[in-house]
C-alpha cells in the first residue's frame, strides 16, 4: 500500500518576510505540522494560539450564556471558530455574533455585513488584541469589538471603525455595566468577572 506524504507548499520569497495567504495557510495545516496546535493567520503570520484552558473556557460560557437567555435564536453565533477577514487575515475569535441564518454559516463564509459584535477574552494574548487583532477587526469593519480582560477584571470596547482602526475605544471596570448598541446587549462586569475577583 502506497503512503501518501504532504510537503509544505512552494512560496516565492523575495528576500525579507513571506506573507502567508489564507490558500497557503490552509495547505500549511494541512501538512500536519500544527496538528494539535491552535493557530490563526494574522497579518499573514501563522500565529500559535495558548491551550484554552480556566478561567478562559468559563468566561466564554458565561457569555454565551447571556447571549442565549437574552436573545435565544434571534442572531447566530460562532464559538472559537475561524472567520476569513481579508486575503491575509482569518482569525479565530472567542465569540462571533452575526445576523441569524438557518444554517448557522455552514459552507458559507461570514462577511463585514453579518457581524455585529466580536469578543475576545484575553491574559496572554492581551497585546495581540489590543493591537494586532483590534487593527484588523476595525480593517474588517466589525462595528464592535469587545476585550474581556481577564487580567485586569474589565471589559475593553471599540466601536465606530473609521479608517482602520476605531474611533471610540472605553475601558469598563467592575461596577460598570457594558451595552452593545448593535444588538442592544448589556452585561455587568461584576457578573462577568464575579468569579475572579483578586483577593
Amino acid at each position: 500500500m502506497a503512503v501518501q506524504t504532504q510537503t509544505i507548499p512552494q512560496v516565492e520569497q523575495q528576500g525579507g518576510v513571506h506573507r502567508f495567504t489564507i490558500e497557503e495557510y490552509h495547505k500549511v495545516l494541512e501538512t500536519g505540522i500544527f496538528e494539535g496546535q491552535r493557530t490563526e493567520l494574522l497579518d499573514g503570520e501563522i500565529t500559535i494560539m495558548s491551550p484554552i484552558g480556566n478561567p478562559h473556557r468559563g468566561i466564554v460560557g458565561r457569555v454565551m450564556r447571556r447571549l442565549n437567555a437574552a436573545f435565544g435564536e434571534l442572531y447566530s453565533y460562532v464559538v472559537q471558530g475561524a472567520i476569513q477577514v481579508s486575503e491575509h487575515n482569518e482569525p479565530e475569535p472567542d465569540i462571533v455574533v452575526a445576523k441569524f441564518r438557518d444554517d448557522d454559516y455552514v459552507g458559507v463564509d461570514i462577511e463585514p455585513k453579518d457581524i455585529h459584535l466580536i469578543i475576545e477574552v484575553a491574559k496572554s494574548s492581551l497585546s495581540t488584541d489590543r493591537k494586532k487583532k483590534r487593527l484588523i477587526y476595525a480593517n474588517f469593519n466589525v462595528p464592535e469589538y469587545w476585550i474581556a480582560n481577564l487580567k485586569d477584571l474589565q471589559i475593553e470596547v471599540f466601536k465606530q471603525p473609521k479608517d482602520g482602526d476605531y474611533e471610540v475605544k472605553t475601558i469598563h471596570k467592575m461596577g460598570d455595566s457594558v451595552t452593545c448598541e448593535e444588538i442592544d446587549f448589556t452585561i455587568s462586569v461584576e457578573d462577568l468577572f464575579k468569579y475572579l475577583k483578586k483577593k
